[in-house]
Protein backbone atom coordinates (compact mmCIF):
# COMPACT_ATOMS: atom_id res chain seq x y z
CA UNK A 1 0.00 0.00 0.00
CA UNK A 2 1.45 3.33 -0.90
CA UNK A 3 0.67 6.60 0.77
CA UNK A 4 0.13 9.85 -1.03
CA UNK A 5 3.43 11.21 0.29
CA UNK A 6 5.24 8.38 -1.45
CA UNK A 7 3.37 9.16 -4.67
CA UNK A 8 5.62 11.28 -6.87
CA UNK A 9 2.99 11.75 -9.55
CA UNK A 10 1.58 15.21 -10.21
CA UNK A 11 -2.12 15.65 -10.11
CA UNK A 12 -3.62 18.15 -12.46
CA UNK A 13 -7.04 19.49 -11.79
CA UNK A 14 -9.22 21.01 -14.47
CA UNK A 15 -10.58 24.33 -13.13
CA UNK A 16 -11.99 25.47 -16.46
CA UNK A 17 -15.57 24.36 -15.71
CA UNK A 18 -15.44 25.91 -12.24
CA UNK A 19 -14.06 29.15 -13.70
CA UNK A 20 -16.82 29.21 -16.27
CA UNK A 21 -19.46 28.70 -13.58
CA UNK A 22 -17.94 31.44 -11.39
CA UNK A 23 -17.81 33.82 -14.35
CA UNK A 24 -21.45 33.08 -15.16
CA UNK A 25 -22.49 33.62 -11.50
CA UNK A 26 -20.71 36.98 -11.41
CA UNK A 27 -22.41 38.03 -14.64
CA UNK A 28 -25.81 37.05 -13.18
CA UNK A 29 -25.16 39.03 -10.00
CA UNK A 30 -24.10 42.06 -12.03
CA UNK A 31 -27.24 41.77 -14.17
CA UNK A 32 -29.38 41.56 -10.99
CA UNK A 33 -27.67 44.67 -9.61
CA UNK A 34 -28.31 46.59 -12.85
CA UNK A 35 -31.97 45.56 -12.86
CA UNK A 36 -32.44 46.45 -9.18
CA UNK A 37 -30.68 49.75 -9.67
CA UNK A 38 -32.94 50.54 -12.59
CA UNK A 39 -36.05 49.64 -10.56
CA UNK A 40 -34.92 51.84 -7.66
CA UNK A 41 -34.25 54.74 -10.05
CA UNK A 42 -37.74 54.39 -11.52
CA UNK A 43 -39.29 54.28 -8.04
CA UNK A 44 -37.42 57.41 -6.94
CA UNK A 45 -38.46 59.22 -10.11
CA UNK A 46 -42.10 58.23 -9.57
CA UNK A 47 -41.98 59.34 -5.90
CA UNK A 48 -40.32 62.62 -6.86
CA UNK A 49 -42.85 63.34 -9.62
CA UNK A 50 -45.76 62.59 -7.33
CA UNK A 51 -44.40 64.90 -4.63
CA UNK A 52 -44.40 62.08 -2.05
CA UNK A 53 -40.77 62.58 -1.05
CA UNK A 54 -41.29 66.31 -0.56
CA UNK A 55 -44.47 65.64 1.44
CA UNK A 56 -42.72 63.10 3.66
CA UNK A 57 -39.85 65.53 4.26
CA UNK A 58 -42.28 68.36 5.09
CA UNK A 59 -44.23 66.12 7.47
CA UNK A 60 -41.05 65.03 9.26
CA UNK A 61 -39.96 68.66 9.57
CA UNK A 62 -43.34 69.70 11.02
CA UNK A 63 -43.34 66.81 13.49
CA UNK A 64 -39.80 67.48 14.69
CA UNK A 65 -40.53 71.20 15.00
CA UNK A 66 -43.63 70.49 17.10
CA UNK A 67 -41.68 68.09 19.31
CA UNK A 68 -38.89 70.64 19.78
CA UNK A 69 -41.35 73.42 20.62
CA UNK A 70 -43.19 71.24 23.11
CA UNK A 71 -39.93 70.18 24.77
CA UNK A 72 -38.87 73.83 25.03
CA UNK A 73 -42.21 74.85 26.56
CA UNK A 74 -42.01 72.08 29.13
CA UNK A 75 -38.42 73.02 29.93
CA UNK A 76 -39.38 76.71 30.34
CA UNK A 77 -42.32 75.81 32.60
CA UNK A 78 -40.12 73.63 34.81
CA UNK A 79 -37.46 76.34 35.04
CA UNK A 80 -40.14 78.88 36.00
CA UNK A 81 -41.57 76.60 38.68
CA UNK A 82 -38.10 75.93 40.02
CA UNK A 83 -37.09 79.61 40.03
CA UNK A 84 -40.26 80.63 41.84
CA UNK A 85 -39.76 77.71 44.26
CA UNK A 86 -43.29 76.53 43.54
CA UNK A 87 -42.16 72.91 43.57
CA UNK A 88 -40.57 73.30 47.02
CA UNK A 89 -43.58 75.21 48.29
CA UNK A 90 -45.95 72.57 46.94
CA UNK A 91 -43.95 69.83 48.65
CA UNK A 92 -43.97 71.82 51.91
CA UNK A 93 -47.73 72.36 51.64
CA UNK A 94 -48.35 68.67 50.99
CA UNK A 95 -46.27 67.81 54.05
CA UNK A 96 -48.13 70.33 56.23
CA UNK A 97 -51.48 69.06 54.94
CA UNK A 98 -50.48 65.51 55.76
CA UNK A 99 -49.52 66.51 59.31
CA UNK A 100 -52.80 68.41 59.75
CA UNK A 101 -54.80 65.46 58.43
CA UNK A 102 -53.07 63.18 60.93
CA UNK A 103 -53.90 65.60 63.75
CA UNK A 104 -57.55 65.77 62.66
CA UNK A 105 -57.78 61.98 62.50
CA UNK A 106 -56.26 61.70 66.00
CA UNK A 107 -58.71 64.30 67.35
CA UNK A 108 -61.65 62.50 65.72
CA UNK A 109 -60.55 59.18 67.23
CA UNK A 110 -60.18 60.77 70.68
CA UNK A 111 -63.60 62.43 70.39
CA UNK A 112 -65.20 59.15 69.33
CA UNK A 113 -63.68 57.40 72.32
CA UNK A 114 -64.91 60.14 74.68
CA UNK A 115 -68.42 59.96 73.23
CA UNK A 116 -68.40 56.18 73.58
CA UNK A 117 -67.24 56.47 77.19
CA UNK A 118 -69.73 59.19 78.18
CA UNK A 119 -72.77 57.83 76.38
CA UNK A 120 -73.90 55.49 79.17
CA UNK A 121 -73.58 58.29 81.75
CA UNK A 122 -75.37 60.78 79.49
CA UNK A 123 -78.17 58.31 78.82
CA UNK A 124 -78.59 57.73 82.57
CA UNK A 125 -78.70 61.48 83.30
CA UNK A 126 -81.26 62.07 80.53
CA UNK A 127 -83.49 59.28 81.88
CA UNK A 128 -83.30 60.73 85.39
CA UNK A 129 -84.10 64.22 84.10
CA UNK A 130 -87.02 62.86 82.13
CA UNK A 131 -88.40 61.16 85.20
CA UNK A 132 -88.12 64.40 87.20
CA UNK A 133 -89.71 66.56 84.50
CA UNK A 134 -92.49 64.11 83.65
CA UNK A 135 -94.60 64.70 86.80
CA UNK A 136 -94.23 68.47 86.46
CA UNK A 137 -95.43 68.39 82.86
CA UNK A 138 -98.43 66.23 83.84
CA UNK A 139 -99.42 68.66 86.59
CA UNK A 140 -99.12 71.58 84.22
CA UNK A 141 -101.19 69.86 81.52
CA UNK A 142 -103.90 68.86 84.01
CA UNK A 143 -104.06 72.15 85.78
Amino acid sequence: MSSSSDDNSVRICDYSTTSDQTEESIKNVAKGIRESSSSVRELILALTRSGAIEEIARTILEATTAIRDTANEINDAIKDLKEREIIKETARTVEETTISARDIIKTAKDTTREVANTTPTTTKILKEAKERVKPKVRKKNLG
